[in-house]
């Protein structure tokens, strides 16, 4: 597994480095989204989605449970913080989203941890590093593809 750890002074730069990590794929992935409230999930999804090349607005999928981006949609961006288990998800369609090819953000992933995915990346967001707009991002990964990716960022 490989892990790498980035440390971001302000929201611009967790923006920035979302955006940056967005530019560096060029293909379909699974993001498993971590952190408490207020981490920065938000901000480094907008980032992201802005560097993989989409100008939609981006905004918390925290009541709507999923958000798409892109014309045709490209990315999909679920908050799975109010759902109670897996099938809850999947009874809402997720394998349909699975199929269709796009990128999936999944905040609060932990109901499909035991789930497999190609191409799948992990980020842990944490906030109060050293001071309030200080955050520690680490990103995971077993996928080698990403791994070849991640070592140039």
């Amino acid at each position: 597994m490989l892990s790498k750890t980035i440390k971001t002074k302000s929201s611009q730069e967790t923006y920035d480095f979302g955006k940056r990590l967005g530019e560096a794929f060029s293909f379909p992935l699974v993001v498993f989204l971590r952190g408490e409230m207020g981490a920065g999930k938000t901000v480094f999804s907008k980032g992201f989605v802005k560097g993989m090349g989409i100008d939609d607005e981006v905004t918390s999928p925290t009541y709507t449970i999923v958000n798409e981006y892109g014309d045709p949609a490209r990315i999909f961006h679920f908050d799975l913080y109010r759902l109670q288990d897996g099938d809850e998800l999947y009874e809402m369609g997720f394998e349909d989203y699975l199929n269709l090819g796009g990128t999936l953000i999944l905040e609060w992933p932990d109901l499909l941890a035991d789930d497999v995915f190609e191409h799948k990346l992990e980020i842990t967001l944490k906030s109060a590093v050293a001071t309030p707009d200080q955050r520690e991002i680490v990103l995971e990964t077993d996928d080698p593809e990403i791994m070849e990716i991640l070592n140039t960022i």
